[in-house]
């Protein structure tokens, strides 16, 4: 059989243990186990000590620990491709996942974590223009001086902050709701200077 780690549980009064398993094969009072597949199953209560259990609590924390930090390096990983494909491509991030810059601190340091850079990126060098008639923070800076109104008149007028509005003209924020909805504001706006 392949993985397999123990959990207990204590809701109320008996100490049950939930076991999950990977692999394939069986196990006496577990269903049959698809390769690869995690599956759960609860068993009978255990009767321990008050020393048992700490030992298996302790046990238990320091497996749960190293699954969450390789799971959080994954994930961060994975967050890094995605905007790295997206910055060749020139597609806004519109997934609404960004880079995060808590990570769990390392084994054995008392609560000090290594400082890790931000997965960051930028728009390729060379000549890479949005297509026609496609909102860009900076169609929006243009339309917005065009007006005269300052990033503080935009923010109040699409209830959002000034500092949201300065980064997406400078393209730091490009999701293509939040462009969107920026792009009405303006136009919105617009249309009462025609009107005045």
């Amino acid at each position: 059989m392949g993985e397999s780690l123990a959990f207990h549980w204590n809701p109320g009064k008996p100490v049950v243990r939930v076991i999950l398993s990977r692999g394939s094969g069986t196990v006496p009072g577990l269903p049959f186990l698809m390769k690869g597949t995690p599956s759960v199953a609860i068993a009978q209560p255990v009767k321990m000590n008050d020393t048992e259990n700490i030992e298996s609590i302790t046990q238990e924390i320091r497996q749960l620990r190293s699954v969450f930090e390789a799971i959080h390096e994954a994930l961060q990983a994975a967050v890094v491709r995605l905007a790295t494909i997206q910055a060749k491509v020139g597609v806004p991030s519109s997934s609404g996942v960004t880079p995060s810059n808590e990570a769990p601190a390392p084994r054995g340091a008392a609560g000090r974590g290594a400082s890790r850079s931000r997965g960051e990126w930028t728009l390729p060098d060379g000549d890479w223009t949005a297509p026609d008639g496609a909102v860009t923070g900076e169609s929006l800076r243009s339309r917005r001086e065009a007006l005269g109104i300052s990033q503080a008149a935009v923010a109040h007028a699409a209830h959002c902050s000034r500092g949201l509005v300065a980064e997406v003209e400078r393209g730091r924020r490009r999701s293509a709701m939040t462009l969107s909805h920026l792009s009405q504001v303006l136009d919105k706006l617009e249309q009462q200077a025609r009107r005045n």
